[in-house]
């Protein structure tokens, strides 16, 4: 296997006006060293970003996507800290590898989490090692923790979080205060995320992270005996997911058994409590999928191809399942049977039929994440 990804490796300030010089330390996000150097300059992160760019309100966008030049510039002056230093800090330049060209057409960026904001609040998008935290001389954030592949810190085997454990409330350092003086500290009840003990990974869900980061380092992936681009094997691996989710949502005896055949008991699959993107799933959520998906794509072609031969599994069927279909899956689906067209009876009366109790509990679960309130076990 290659090397595993492992990110920008930080820098120093030259000529800073800070009284305080702030060094970006490896692979730490750009966010993560925005509050961290206010904190050291003993002010809010707001009082700070206010400074550098006054009447730019930064908390309530994604900072960590990029900045303009203009704005970068204006943050070089004060931090001493080149412009390069800060791009390749920022998550634009591994969502482009991972999406194969430009994101501007992407509202939430593919397998960038997502941060939902409201003004200075936040859905989620961030997450952490408790006990990365708890060894850093000074706590920081991670890049690589707002990919959504990343769900385990393989360094000390354990599950990452993306809420409070005490509270509930999302990840938002950027709440922080002066008084807290460090970046471990939870914004809204001042919980120190340190103290906490994770959860023990799952290894099938970290396989998938690390094949995911290899892919990223090599920029080449495999499927099979077939070498991928970054592009390629992350849209193959988002494909895989989307069909177990169809799978476990309609409870279709053909898919059914097209994911036993592969090793994945179907009534094991996770449903999303809320039914979002993949970017906006907690963590939990992300790493099931992740471990179902992880046994699907190491069978390889050979082994899906037989079983959904055996299932039997059509190719219309396959196309309808989850659009675009991975260029690799071609070969596999012209040696399907096509499948007979069935038309659908228009429907003449209005619908009026109550909503399923599956339907209701998704629009709840999305109510309570709106609002800020722990999801539903």
């Amino acid at each position: 296997m290659g090397a595993p990804y492992t990110g920008h490796p930080g820098s120093d300030g030259v000529n800073q006006r800070w009284a305080i010089p702030v060094r970006l330390l490896p692979d730490e996000l750009f966010s993560s060293w925005l509050v961290r150097a206010s904190l050291v300059q003993g002010c809010d992160p707001l009082i700070l970003t206010n400074a550098v760019w006054p009447r730019w309100r930064v908390w309530a966008r994604d900072p960590d996507r990029g900045l303009s030049p203009t704005r970068l510039q204006a943050l070089t002056e004060v931090s001493g800290i080149d412009e390069a230093v800060f791009e390749a800090a920022s998550l634009l330049p591994t969502a482009q590898t991972v999406t194969g060209g430009s994101v501007a057409e992407f509202a939430i960026w593919p397998w960038v989490l997502a941060i939902g904001s409201r003004n200075r609040r936040r859905h989620g998008g961030l997450q952490c090692c408790s006990a990365c935290l708890a060894n850093d001389v000074v706590p920081y954030y991670r890049r690589q923790w707002r990919f959504a592949w990343h769900t385990s810190c393989r360094k000390h085997g354990v599950m990452l979080i993306d809420r409070c454990p005490e509270c509930g409330a999302p990840l938002e350092p950027h709440r922080l205060v002066a008084e807290d003086s460090h970046l471990a500290i939870c914004a809204t009840c001042k919980f120190d995320l340190r103290r906490f003990a994770s959860s023990r990974t799952d290894a099938s869900a970290e396989a998938f992270q690390v094949a995911a980061s290899e892919t990223l380092a090599m920029l080449e992936g495999r499927y099979g005996e077939e070498c991928l681009d970054p592009s390629e094997w992350f849209g193959l691996a988002r494909w895989f997911v989307g069909l177990l989710r169809v799978a476990a949502l309609r409870r279709s005896a053909m898919l059914a058994t097209l994911v036993r055949a592969l090793g994945v008991p179907p009534e094991t699959l996770p449903v999303p409590i809320t039914g979002l993107a993949l970017e906006l799933l907690p963590v939990r959520e992300r790493a099931d999928l992740f471990a179902a998906a992880w046994r699907l794509m190491i069978a390889g072609p050979d082994e899906l191809l037989a079983a959904a031969l055996a299932a039997p599994v059509t190719a219309k069927s396959v196309r309808q399942l989850r659009k675009p279909l991975p260029a690799c899956l071609d070969e596999i689906v012209c040696n399907l049977p096509e499948g007979a067209s069935r038309r659908r009876a228009k429907c003449q009366t209005p619908f009026t039929r109550p909503r399923s109790r599956r339907a209701v509990m998704r629009m709840w679960a999305r109510l309570r994440r709106k609002a800020g309130m722990p999801l539903p076990c």
